[in-house]
């Protein structure tokens, strides 16, 4: 009789939370995050004629062909909460962000999140650790970034200067916890697929200041692998 009673008391607990799980993910929102480089080239002349001014260019113009950056971490955080504990956590990763001179874009990652009005996506510039290598050394995507450098991120692309063309690939370890605001606030609605692209501009890159780097220079390092945290933008479309 007890046996019976139990059985009896299991299945409905598991109806229970069926149910209750089913109606929890009817208020969820379907999201999909996308990744994009906007235009390819950045050229001074068109800099200086868009009255950008500029002091020093070490190129004249440079072409990005593709860049990535391994990410990791990402959160929402929504209007109502003024506390970060509060945030939505979305997708653990890692993700890998792929931009390319096409303007094509790339899908990043995509699963569902509780509908609301959310202010802030928030991820991690990630550097693998040691002991991720391993797993990682061997992936057609994230295989670059599983080396002893442990790059987070890696630009490809051509340079310009006085008229000759130098093919580069430059290799960053920045690592950074960012925050981007949404202007205005997005609202994901349940049961339906709202789209998130993060965006790089090439200009972003590669102006500091007044500045325009070349990649290839050793020296511009530091100051790249920082242009490279402000860089990404976040949009709703």
């Amino acid at each position: 009789m007890k046996s019976v009673l139990f059985i009896i008391f299991t299945c409905f607990f598991l109806v229970l939370y069926s149910c209750s799980d089913s109606t929890d993910s009817g208020n969820n929102a379907i999201l999909k995050i996308r990744s994009e480089m906007i235009k390819g080239t950045v050229s001074i002349a068109e800099l200086l004629n868009k009255d950008i001014t500029i002091l020093k260019s070490e190129v004249d113009s440079l072409r990005i062909n593709r860049i990535r950056i391994l990410l990791s971490e990402i959160k929402f955080h929504s209007e109502s909460e003024s506390n970060d504990s509060s945030d939505k956590f979305f997708k653990a990763g890692p993700f890998l962000f792929v931009g390319d001179s096409t303007g094509t874009y790339f899908e990043l990652t995509s699963g569902q999140i509780p509908a609301g009005l959310y202010e802030k996506i928030k991820f991690e510039i990630h550097r693998f650790s040691t002991g991720e290598l391993a797993q990682y050394q061997n992936d057609a995507s994230f295989g670059d970034f599983a080396t002893a450098d442990r790059y987070s991120v890696i630009i490809e692309g051509i340079s310009y200067k006085n008229g000759n063309a130098n093919s580069f690939t430059y290799n960053g370890t920045p690592t950074a916890n960012l925050s981007l605001k949404f202007e205005p606030s997005i609202n994901l609605q349940a049961n339906t697929t709202s789209n998130i692209y993060l965006q790089v501009n090439p200009v972003d890159l590669i102006k500091s200041g007044n500045s325009v780097l070349d990649p290839e220079d050793s020296t511009n390092e530091n100051d790249i692998d920082n242009l490279i945290k402000s860089a990404i933008k976040a949009i709703k479309r």
